[in-house]
């Protein structure tokens, strides 16, 4: 009877061991689940700090480049604009030029059409003339000149027909006017009268002439 209840001392021991040992174990795992739970969770927020420190990075990285190609566009465009206003003004130049060019020409053109017309004109109206019996413009220049070449000849050939008159004023058809007028002052009425014959029929000087005159009527006026 000893024996027997030994034995099942013994066994409910044993048992009564595992059960504390299974515990202990369930405990262990409990504890370790708990651990490993906590220790993914803070994995999981390390992670989501490290992603969102990254993501303000890569935030601030884009704001940066950003601006950097807001400048770069800015200056592109800029510098493009600068390039066309450019290429703008030296087009207007060149349209300037033609412009320029082009009224040369058409005034030139013009000129010309006018310069036809008129001697087209002037030809019809000596035509006309002619059958008129009226000389022409240049038949009456070219009269006028010989009248006048042939006036001269008859002036010289009068002037050595008449008597050499002894002028009060040595060298007179020599001198200039201004030394003319000099020698007036001296003359009297006599011998200004005897000038101005002498000046109306050669020189005819109008500033001689009229000096002469002066004197003659401020001598008169004493008189």
């Amino acid at each position: 009877m000893e024996v027997k209840l030994n034995i099942r001392n013994i066994d409910l021991r044993d048992a009564q061991e595992k059960v504390e040992d299974n515990v202990k174990q369930l405990r262990n795992v409990s504890r370790k689940a708990v651990l490993a739970y906590a220790g993914l969770l803070g994995l999981a927020m390390d992670e989501a700090k490290a992603i969102l420190e990254r993501g303000q990075k890569l935030v601030e990285q884009a704001e940066k480049r950003g601006e950097k190609l807001e400048r770069q566009l800015e200056k592109e465009a800029t510098r493009e604009l600068k390039k066309s206003r450019r290429e703008l003004e030296k087009r207007v130049k060149k349209l300037q030029k033609q412009l320029q060019k082009l009224q040369k020409q058409s005034r030139k053109r013009v000129r010309g059409k006018e310069r036809k017309a008129e001697q087209l004109l002037e030809k019809q109206v000596e035509e006309v003339l002619e059958r008129m019996g009226i000389p022409s413009r240049e038949r009456i220049e070219k009269l006028n000149k010989e009248i006048d070449a042939l006036t001269r000849k008859i002036d010289q050939a009068l002037a050595k027909q008449q008597p050499q008159v002894e002028l009060p004023i040595p060298n007179y058809d020599e001198l200039s006017v201004r030394e003319i007028l000099q020698e007036l002052d001296k003359l009297t009425p006599e011998q200004l009268q005897a000038i101005k014959e002498h000046e109306a029929a050669h020189k005819a000087r109008v500033t001689v002439l009229r000096e002469v005159d002066r004197r003659l009527q401020e001598a008169l006026a004493v008189a």
